[in-house]
């Protein structure tokens, strides 16, 4: 009677594990694409719309994944709201468990 359960619990554990590959999600890339404009001095992102993440492959200069980012971000800059739009191929990778955007 253990060998069946022993069946599921591999397979939900190989599952599980599983799930953890792959690109990010579309909302993993907003947060990974705010941090990266904030951290570049563009300035703090105060609002994204229409965000969206296509056509992602596997990266071959680097660890990670290439997706073709579009969105509406904006930022602000001495007060004013800027608005800015991204048609951008990033670089997508996580670092300690958490997806980080680069340009390069």
């Amino acid at each position: 009677m253990k060998a069946p359960w022993l069946l599921l619990a591999s397979l939900a554990i190989a599952l599980t594990l599983s799930g953890c590959g792959g690109p990010p999600s579309n909302e993993d890339g907003e947060r990974a694409m705010a941090s990266l404009l904030t951290q570049s001095g563009a300035g703090p992102v105060t609002d994204i719309q229409d965000f969206q993440l296509s056509g992602c492959v596997e990266a071959q200069d680097a660890e990670g994944y290439r997706c073709d980012t579009t969105g509406n971000v904006s930022i602000d800059i001495g007060g004013h709201k800027v608005p800015i739009p991204v048609s951008k191929n990033l670089r997508y990778a996580k670092d300690s468990g958490t997806w980080k955007a680069y340009a390069k």
